[in-house]
């Protein structure tokens, strides 16, 4: 060591003390490097509102043939909430199903936006390499990405928005005055923007990230299934598409994977976990028509880029086999009898049902259903309504109404 500092003083001119604190910090450095278990070159890098911007415009130009990119809205300090819609005819809305993920409703959980810049990055580069499974998924889904919906709370690295509102609390469907909730259901502005974009666009199955736990959350979070009773009258087709999630690909795999009497691989009703209300899966399912679904994807906060990757790894074949499957059911057009004119916001439902689809500007439609007949009714204000008996799902099915 002396012999160090003696050629320390000679080539450099250091004095003594000057010697000891380049030390110091030099065995501190060490030490740090030593305890954190990598190296600092494969530190993950999160992005923030601004490089998600720059990030997302850069991919717009990269693949405009079969991307659209716009502001769905902006939050609370005015920051903008991208939406990135990926399909062959990007800004135009075709008789196809339309699937909505969104990531960092919390903005703590800013992991699940990596997760969805990687999933942009996967399917854009696979769609140009020629991927025949992801240039037919494309091809005939709607998809949008919404990869963070509170950049306020992920500026601030809190969870809740600039006004310390959980936005998860913040929908309609059970809301309940809180600590963290808001004034009012939509009091916020990310959530109004969510509503507000979704009923333009007509979203008919969703996918809402999450991380604290890894599970498949399903409808619905504002009571208990086993001790309320209060479940989804289309259970079947929801716990269908759910466990077209955790199915699929390495996602039982993931490390953490909830634990609990009331969880069937990797699924779980959201009130037998924890009762929450005012939540946007709930609100999506009963007032929108869209099957949401709360995805925890991840215990802890990757640090790494390799732990980034195998968490992304962990749930890329799950989205893609839940984009897949959200393309069964009915679709078609709803027009007037004697105009041929669309008819915008029919309501469609079916017997026994409890999920309202409506029908967009256009008068397209989009009903994700199971294999199996049934009978399906049309209604529009002013119009008698149009009930079609014994249709066997899936199958395309125009409609006309009646004044």
């Amino acid at each position: 060591m002396n012999k160090f500092a003696d050629t320390l003083i000679s080539k450099y001119k250091m004095r003594k003390f000057e010697i000891k604190l380049f030390l110091i910090i030099a065995l501190a450095s060490l030490i740090l490097s030593c305890n954190s278990g990598h190296d600092s070159s494969d530190v993950y890098v999160y992005h923030t509102p601004d490089t998600l911007e720059t990030y997302l415009n850069q991919i717009s130009r990269n693949y405009s043939e079969i991307t659209y990119l716009e502001p769905a809205g902006y939050s609370v300090e005015g920051r903008t909430i991208w939406a990135i819609a990926i399909s062959d005819y990007p800004a135009v809305l075709e008789q196809e199903p339309r699937i909505r993920l969104t990531g960092s409703i919390h903005g703590d959980e800013n992991a699940t936006t990596e997760v969805l810049i990687k999933f942009i990055d996967y399917i854009l580069g696979e769609y140009k390499q020629g991927n025949s499974d992801i240039v037919n998924l494309v091809n005939s889904r709607y998809i949008v990405i919404i990869p963070m919906m509170n950049p306020d709370g992920v500026y601030l690295k809190q969870r809740t928005n600039s006004n310390d509102v959980d936005l998860n609390r913040n929908f309609s469907v059970a809301w309940t005055s809180g600590v963290h909730h808001g004034s009012a259901p939509f009091s916020e502005s990310e959530s109004q923007t969510v509503r507000d974009y979704s009923q333009d666009i007509v979203f008919h199955s969703s996918l809402t990230f999450h991380t604290g736990a890894v599970i498949v959350n399903m409808p619905f979070d504002y009571e208990s299934e086993h001790g309320d009773g209060v479940m989804p009258l289309e259970s079947g087709l929801v716990d269908y598409l759910a466990l077209a999630y955790s199915r699929a690909g390495a996602f039982l795999e993931t490390p953490g994977l909830l634990d609990s009497i009331y969880v069937t691989e990797g699924t779980i009703n959201g009130g037998d976990w924890y009762v929450a209300k005012g939540t946007m899966q709930d609100w999506s399912y009963k007032e929108a028509g869209c099957i949401d679904y709360t995805v925890e994807i991840s215990e802890t906060r990757p640090e790494t880029e390799s732990e980034m990757n195998e968490l992304f790894l962990y749930n890329r074949d799950s989205i893609l086999a839940f984009i897949d499957a959200s393309g069964t059911g009915v679709y078609g057009r709803v027009t007037d009898s004697g105009t041929g004119n669309p008819i915008a916001g029919a309501l469609i439902t079916i017997d026994s049902g409890d999920i309202t689809v409506k029908s967009d500007g256009n008068g397209y439609y989009y009903r994700i259903l199971l294999p199996d007949s049934y009978d399906i009714t049309f209604s529009a204000v002013g119009y008698t309504d149009n009930i079609q008996h014994d249709v066997s799902a899936p199958a395309v099915l125009n409609v006309t109404m009646t004044p």
